[in-house]
């Protein structure tokens, strides 16, 4: 069978879409905006599941810099009740969010986060923690 003209440019065709495609692939892994970028918490205080004295601050940091007007934190208690969707951070690293508390009662809060970072992906997560009595507070 003989390959004409217009199969062979079929054939290329179809090959320089396919290469494409595998660059454009390869380019989005390498880009420091790639899947990678999302935000990650790196640290906290007060820490996952950690019990603490009663904390006067909440601060999260990510692995990238966060769309900080678009990113949300609300505070409950161990019964689901709301405490407080905190206010927008205070001035802080673009990487991190930082919160002001109000007086926390001894027991068991979760911190829901949901955060837009820099490349366009929003997470979301849950922070535990323990406030416990005195003998936290040391």
């Amino acid at each position: 069978m003989e390959v004409t003209p217009r199969r062979e440019r079929r054939r290329h065709s179809r090959l320089a879409v396919g290469t494409a495609a595998i660059v454009l692939a390869l380019i989005a892994l390498a880009s420091p905006r790639g899947p990678g970028a999302h935000g990650i918490v790196l640290d906290s205080s007060p820490k996952h599941r950690e019990t603490v004295g009663a904390p006067k601050e909440l601060v999260i940091r990510f692995n990238s810099r966060l769309e900080k007007s678009l990113c949300s934190v609300t505070l409950m208690s161990a019964r689901d009740r709301r405490v407080v969707a905190l206010p927008p951070p205070a001035n802080a690293p673009p990487d991190t969010l930082s919160y002001g508390l109000p007086p926390l009662e001894p027991g068991a809060y979760r911190a829901h986060w949901k955060v837009l970072a820099a490349d366009g992906h929003v997470t979301e997560g849950v922070i535990e923690f323990t406030v416990g009595g005195a003998a936290a507070a040391r």
